[in-house]
């Protein structure tokens, strides 16, 4: 399956690829359907988990896509592909989670129904919330009402937030999460989305038997163009770690300072991230794994990308200047360019193949 045949153009194309997948190889299926959403056409939506082979090997990869709603395209293209002619190895499995955010998937939107970013959901929620003030300040800048050549421009704000408190905290302020304002970006919820849940549920019973876990998650922004970022939040000076890079590459140790133009290799904070949630899901289970983005433009382009997506929700404007600028935003989180697409899942196949090979190695 190439880069064109594992593209879909709409989250109900893309849910129906990787069913007649599962079918057609013989995989265990588990679905969550959505108990209150439809896709933007009316089609029924569902989180989606199949393991291909031997379900009960100890040894599991697991592939995640959909986290961030429009970046799903592309991370379903990658598993597509990778699991399309795979012979499975003996000793293992290989899990596809497909569409950790069906509703977001179908309706071209970073978030939840509910506004909330999945991948700052992902926490304990009895422990309180943390407060951003960073993002306080950076929030109407951000996040402006109307969508114009007077509020386009945010580098002002972004400049001084940098001169004042740094460049680590403007970073871990503006992207790590904020969980005081619904309508605001990164907004990581007040308790568990319904994603959260249903995943929580159905992955232990998908990985009960697995003992030793690899997982990539995928998503699309960070990164040179059509190629891959990796972002591994285990422990620095943890095994698990250094795992992962003897299984990518010293190469890719760098690739996410690399990322933040201009940052000095100063990186975020975050918090809820999924890939920092999983292994406390399958504490049988030694982990060792990361998120990983495809890179489409600079930072500045990601950045308005999502901040659009946020507009498109909350903004004022005619339909055709939001036509307009979903068009914009889908190019720059997903772009339609062949070049940039079978990069993305020629690269993307080659490090779910990295990961086996370590893995069995394990």
């Amino acid at each position: 399956m190439d880069a064109s045949q594992a593209f879909s153009a709409s989250y109900a194309e893309a849910r129906g690829k990787f069913l007649t997948l599962a079918q057609r190889r013989g995989a265990r299926l588990l679905s969550r359907a959505h108990p209150s959403r439809t896709g933007v056409s009316g089609e029924a939506l569902a989180m989606d988990l199949a393991v291909f082979g031997d379900p009960d090997a100890a040894r599991t990869l697991l592939l995640i896509s959909g986290t961030h709603g429009q970046e799903g395209y592309t991370g379903s293209a990658i598993q597509l592909a990778y699991l399309d002619n795979l012979d499975v190895p003996a000793g293992a499995n290989i899990v596809l989670l497909h569409a950790l955010n069906p509703w977001g998937f179908s309706h071209l939107s970073r978030t939840d129904e509910a506004n909330i970013d999945l991948n700052r959901n992902f926490r304990d929620f009895a422990a309180g919330l943390p407060a951003n003030p960073v993002y306080r300040k950076l929030h109407q800048a951000l996040c402006p009402d109307d969508w114009n050549e007077a509020t386009i421009d945010w580098t002002a704000m972004r400049d001084r937030i940098v001169a004042e408190h740094g460049w680590a905290d403007f970073l871990s302020g503006f992207t790590g999460g904020q969980f005081e304002n619904p309508q605001g970006m990164n907004f990581g919820g007040q308790a568990p989305a319904w994603s959260n849940e249903a995943v929580s549920e159905l992955l232990p019973q998908m990985l009960r038997n697995t003992r030793k876990l690899a997982f990539a998650e995928w998503h699309t922004g960070l990164g040179a163009y059509g190629e891959l970022c990796h972002i591994c939040v285990h422990d620095p000076a943890s095994p698990h770690h250094a795992r992962v890079f003897d299984w990518l590459g010293e190469e890719a140790r760098a690739t996410m300072a690399a990322a933040f133009d201009g940052a000095a290799g100063v990186t975020p904070s975050y918090t809820g991230l999924f890939s920092a949630w999983l292994p406390g899901a399958v504490p049988w289970a030694e982990c060792a794994g990361l998120a990983i983005e495809v890179g489409t433009y600079d930072n500045e382009k990601v950045t308005d990308a999502l901040r659009i997506d946020r507009w498109l929700k909350f903004g004022k404007g005619s339909a055709e200047q939001r036509e307009a600028l979903r068009a914009v935003m889908m190019d720059r989180l997903c772009p339609a360019d062949p070049v940039w697409r079978s990069r993305a899942v020629a690269n993307g196949c080659a490090a779910q193949a990295q990961m086996l090979a370590g893995l069995l190695a394990w």
